[in-house]
């Protein structure tokens, strides 16, 4: 029947007679999308009729082609919205053109070939995308290229991709993809460029990728592999770039892999590779970068590496357990510009570095090299002429000898330098003033002495100096004080003489002071105390400093770690020092009581009070209750306190004995107390400086944006003015919110978590948890987490318009400024957008199980974003976006939002975030809090709505929205309401869910 009445309507038609074949086929074209979304029995249907019709035989041929084209076409364009249909968000509308009113050729990212109308390409790369890959790319068989990088792709590689033996390139680089590398990739054998590093993929590298003989760049790096490297790669005989570095690949290199003679860059860093590299790699003369750092490699390196390997410009070898000689031939490496032989067990003399036109960077560091001879600092002179040097590090080595002043020669580009843990001595050259570039100066732990050379106050540049360990005898240069950048300053361990120079003040960037050690003398200056910035450690211990310590270390409230030890009294202004870490008043004359105000500071970690003269009661809260980490010995008039401490009572005198025995023995104590003491403080300093090393890494533990911001602590504090009230602007259940301005100009909201709060810390792993892994506009995007035992904080994207309950409540907005109804049911629709988003969107549907307006956050254009997510659950079995899951941690969410199947000990579900979102709604219209005092006994906010819908809407909506809306439709209100007294109905099952909540919003704003 439909052949038939088909039939009829193209042969009544007038245009059928004059050209029949231009005719249907025109209409086969202009139906072309249509039928790509609905049937394939119209172009098919067409084809036989043009088969079987006579008056068309003579332009069989050109229909059946273009016919077949369409056929085609209507695949492409299927496969296509498929692609689109498997995208969970877009947060640039960047596929909103994708659709049925366009052609598939003009949509954003898709190239056609202009003759045949297929797809040749897709470019969807920075765009933000959410979602997986659909298995029906593979049905895109004209396909040349597909570039998706920099996205968030999820799941796995779907393995049809296979079928595109057309395809030259695929980058999937930069996404979340998890499973195994499919070695149906392997039959794309028409690949040059497959690019799949940074994700998340496991298992090992297919051998079938062999099969890929026209492949030139390979990259599989930072990702999850494991298993050897493929020997059969090594027949890829068109490979230039092999990329396999972070991964935790085993095994020797495949000597195979010598094969590869045009292969130009070589990264196999950061695995566990082992065994020695094959001597067939040193023979690819056209290699330019070789990359092995981090692995378990052993053996040597040739001699002649520089000389065979003539266009290196990179090798990295650093961390692995290479012995033997530098090749002699670095002194010719004319091409090379970056060498890393750091950290391995390299022995022998540095050779002659003379003919290093290009080189950046150059680390021979923590190796067993030395420099015996007349000439054994001719490597620095040798230099000279490498002006591009910019990181030259010789440190942890058995370098003898004085600093030649040719090293004032050196690179004005250079900004590096490390020289430490060495056997150095003499004086320090004044020509290294010449070193305008340098931003950090490394010369610890050597036997320099003499005077610290005043020319380093003429390096405009330089941030920190590091000079402990040495024998340097002299004053500390006031020229110190002209290096406006410097944040970082040890000299430590040394035998400076004369007064702290009060110049240092004008450091405005300095964080960090330590001067401990020396032969220090006169007053502390105040200027130094005046320095914003100080935020990690103010070190003058064993010293010979005079004077008392100045009112103005007071108001260093930012400071972490403060050591007078031996020689002040207890100054009262230290009980101000919020922030403190670190405290060592230890092997002074100090007496009167310990100060109560010590106990209060609660991120004291150490504390070293021993060895002097205090009397009178130990307090025993904070710090004291920690015996490990509060030391008191050597203070025979202190009584009380824990009584672990097996102190005297206060109450009962204590007595005296002049005893010749009771005083050797308390002699004989205070002895060996003090021996411990000074042992002990050895011990810490050192353990410190480890610590140093780490801080401001081991703080920080996540990164959810990039570029990865990695805020410390002390940067934390910084920017809040140590935690400040002024700063605050908001507190919740588990700790409080901070506004914070960071270094680099930018606002952040600094959430710090009350660790001593049952439940924080399950709520700080939640909320990490929560949105490690999600990204949406209308989600408070978290920065950064911060994380130690002591302290857990969140750094957020700060918000300028504050929280939504602010402008529904607040005294201090102004009626005027009160929310219209358009911002009202534009926040409306951002909250649903965002819980639509968790509860359908994710890969594991999250539960907010908190959602109120105190928690709806919005930035300066008046966006709403979600956040708080420290009560947050996420569903297992994301099959189950409705189902419940048990809660140990009781009932989950606020008064009067918590949907009362809670109340009945049913586990959450995304349902109750439903309940909730219907409370949040009907109080965005009425004005009124579901607490509100009208609300008593029986009556709720929704039963009062209930008890006004429809014809009342007016009574209960909002007055301030009435006025400001004077024109506004019961109608619309009727529809608002609505859709709230849906969500809060009283069964859950009788609700919808965000996606339906989420259309029904945008009907009303439509």
């Amino acid at each position: 029947s439909v052949f038939l009445i088909f039939f009829l309507y193209l042969y009544l038609n007038p245009n059928f007679e004059s050209n029949p074949t231009n005719f249907i086929v025109n209409q086969l074209l202009a139906y072309r999308e249509t039928m790509a979304t609905h049937t394939t029995i119209l172009p098919i249907l067409l084809f036989f009729i043009l088969s079987s019709s006579s008056i068309l035989c003579s332009s069989l041929d050109q229909a059946h082609l273009m016919v077949l084209q369409t056929l085609n076409n209507v695949t492409d364009h299927a496969s296509l919205l498929s692609f689109k249909s498997y995208i969970t968000n877009d947060p640039h509308n960047a596929l909103s053109g994708w659709n049925t009113s366009s052609s598939f050729c003009t949509w954003k990212g898709v190239t056609c070939n202009s003759t045949t109308q297929r797809v040749v390409a897709i470019d969807l790369s920075n765009l933000d995308l959410q979602g997986s890959i659909t298995p029906r790319v593979g049905n895109l068989s004209f396909l040349q290229a597909l570039y998706l990088q920099n996205n968030s792709f999820r799941g796995n590689i779907p393995s049809e991709v296979g079928n595109l033996y057309r395809l030259h390139t695929l980058n999937l680089n930069t996404n979340l993809l998890q499973g195994s590398i499919p070695s149906s990739i392997g039959l794309c054998s028409s690949l040059t460029a497959l690019d799949l590093s940074s994700n998340r993929l496991e298992g090992v590298i297919p051998s079938q990728l062999a099969g890929l003989s026209k492949i030139r760049n390979l990259s599989v790096g930072d990702n999850h592999l494991t298993g050897t490297i493929p020997p059969s790669l090594g027949n890829l005989s068109f490979m230039e770039n092999l990329i396999l570095f972070k991964n935790s690949i085993r095994g020797a290199l495949p000597s195979e892999l010598g094969q590869l003679h045009k292969l130009l860059k070589l990264q196999v860093g950061q695995n566990n590779i082992t065994g020695e590299i094959p001597s067939s790699i040193f023979n690819l003369s056209s290699l330019v970068e070789l990359g092995l750092a981090s692995n378990l490699i052993s053996g040597s390196l040739p001699t002649n590496l520089f000389s065979t390997l003539h266009e290196l410009n990179t090798l990295f070898v650093g961390g692995n357990a290479l012995v033997g000689s530098i090749p002699a031939s670095l002194s010719n490496a004319s091409m090379l510009q970056r060498l890393d032989l750091g950290y391995n067990s390299f022995s022998g003399q540095i050779p002659h570095l003379g003919n290093l036109p290009r080189i950046q960077i150059l680390s021979l560091q923590y190796n067993q090299l030395i420099n015996s001879g007349r000439g054994g600092m001719d490597f620095v002179k040798s230099l000279s002429n490498s002006t591009q040097l910019q990181v030259f590090s010789v440190a942890g080595n058995r370098l003898t000898g004085m600093l030649p002043s040719s090293i004032g020669n050196l690179s004005s580009q250079l900004s590096l330098m490390v020289f430490a843990e060495n056997e150095l001595e003499g004086s320090i050259p004044e020509e290294i003033g010449n070193l305008n570039g340098l931003t950090l100066l490394s010369l610890e732990y050597n036997a320099f002495s003499g005077s610290f050379p005043d020319s380093i106050g003429k390096i405009p540049n330089l941030q920190q100096v590091f000079a402990d360990g040495n024998m340097f005898d002299r004053s500390i240069p006031e020229s110190l004080g002209n290096l406006s950048l410097l944040f970082h300053v040890s000299l430590s361990q040394n035998n400076f003489t004369g007064r702290i120079p009060s110049s240092l003040g004008n450091c405005k960037s300095l964080t960090m002071l330590d001067l401990s050690v020396n032969n220090l003398s006169g007053d502390i200056p105040k200027e130094i105390l005046n320095i914003p910035s100080f935020a990690q450690v103010l070190n003058l211990s064993w010293n010979s400093l005079s004077g008392s310590v100045p009112a103005e270390i007071g108001t260093m409230k930012a400071i972490s770690q403060i050591d007078l030890s031996a020689q002040f009294p207890i100054p009262n202004s230290l009980g101000n020092l919020k922030g403190m870490e670190y405290l060592d008043l230890s092997s002074n004359k100090l007496s009167g009581k310990i100060p109560a105000s010590l106990q209060s500071l609660k991120f004291l970690k150490f504390m070293n009070l021993s060895m002097n003269d205090l009397q009178g009661e130990v307090p025993k809260a904070g710090i004291f209750m920690n015996l490990t980490s509060a030391f008191l010995m050597g203070n025979d008039k202190l009584c009380g306190g824990l009584p672990q401490l097996k102190l005297p009572n206060c109450t009962i005198p204590r007595r005296h004995s002049n005893g010749t025995k009771k005083n050797l023995i308390i002699a004989l104590t205070a002895s060996a107390a003090s021996l411990i003491s000074f042992s002990l403080f050895i011990v810490l300093i050192m353990m410190w400086r480890k610590k140093q090393a780490s801080l401001s890494q081991s703080d920080v533990v996540i990164s959810f944006e990039g570029p990865h911001r990695m805020y410390t602590y002390f940067d934390l504090r910084n920017a809040t003015n140590n935690f400040c009230s002024e700063n605050l602007i908001g507190e919740g259940s588990f700790g409080c919110v901070y506004r914070g301005l960071m270094r680099d100009g930018s606002h952040v909201a600094v959430k710090v978590f009350n660790i001593e709060q049952h439940g924080a810390g399950k709520s700080f792993t939640a909320e990490c948890e929560a949105l490690r892994n999600v990204r949406h506009r209308n989600l408070v995007k978290i920065l950064t987490a911060c994380s130690s035992s002591e302290f857990k904080a969140l750094v957020l994207q700060f918000m300028s318009n504050g929280s939504l309950e602010k402008w529904l409540h607040s005294k201090s907005i102004e009626k005027l400024q009160r929310l219209d109804f358009k911002h009202r049911i534009e926040i409306a629709r951002d909250v649903a957008s965002a819980m639509e988003y968790l509860h359908h969107d994710c890969e594991n549907p999250i539960v907010h199980c908190d959602l109120k307006p105190s928690n709806v956050l919005l930035d300066e254009d008046m966006v709403a974003h979600v956040g708080d997510f420290g009560l947050a659950r996420l569903l297992p079995n994301p099959t189950e976006v409705h189902g419940y899951i048990s809660s140990t941690l009781g009932l989950k969410g606020s008064i009067g939002y918590i949907p009362p199947e809670y109340g009945q000990g049913l586990g959450v579900s995304t349902r109750g975030d439903v309940y909730s979102y219907g409370i949040l709604l009907l109080e965005m219209f009425t004005g009124k809090r579901p607490t509100d005092d009208l609300f008593k006994e029986t009556l709720s906010l929704q039963k009062w709505v209930s008890q006004a819908f429809p014809d009342g809407v007016y009574e209960v909506a909002d007055t301030e929205l009435l006025m400001k809306e004077g024109g506004l439709k019961k109608e619309t209100l009727v529809s608002v309401f609505q859709v709230g007294l849906l969500c809060t109905a009283e069964a859950a099952e009788d609700r919808p869910d965000m996606r339906q909540v989420s259309a029904m919003l945008k009907h009303i704003a439509e």
